[in-house]
């Protein structure tokens, strides 16, 4: 009953705003499983909910020094407004040394291409994006 009720909310904001849906449910599945089965790591992620104003992580204008939570995360998918991925993190390599950036962010577009996600790269990080005004923003 809560998810039915939590759902028109949602179903409420996309048409106040005149939002299009860009990805659906089998969309969203289908990139989940292929970033946890086929990347070399989940790349981090912030996320932005349509009744939130708030994003998760708050932060994430830099590389971080963790991987992103591809299984649970990301959940209900119709509530998800954008996630911003950042497909490289900061691996950590002792006190004294700096940390190794692991970048893949060939792999990561590559995927996007083969499952056929529109998304947006802004300042190094990809926008996927589950509702959305402007289409025309997007590469496929």
């Amino acid at each position: 009953m809560v998810q039915n009720q939590n759902k028109a909310r949602v179903m409420k904001v996309i048409t106040e705003r005149n939002l299009v849906s860009i990805m659906n449910d089998t969309k969203w599945r289908e990139l989940q499983d292929a970033v946890i089965n086929n990347l070399l790591f989940p790349p981090p992620y912030q996320i932005k909910y349509l009744l939130e104003n708030q994003l998760h992580p708050e932060e994430f204008e830099a590389d971080v020094s963790y991987w992103g939570d591809w299984k649970e995360g990301i959940v209900p998918f119709y509530s998800v407004e954008w996630i911003r991925v950042r497909p490289r993190y900061l691996k950590y390599r002792g006190r004294l040394v700096s940390p190794e950036v692991v970048d893949i962010t060939d792999d990561f577009v590559k995927l996007l291409m083969e499952l056929s996600i529109p998304y947006r790269l802004r300042s190094d990080t990809y926008y996927i994006y589950g509702y959305l005004k402007d289409t025309s923003i997007l590469t496929l």
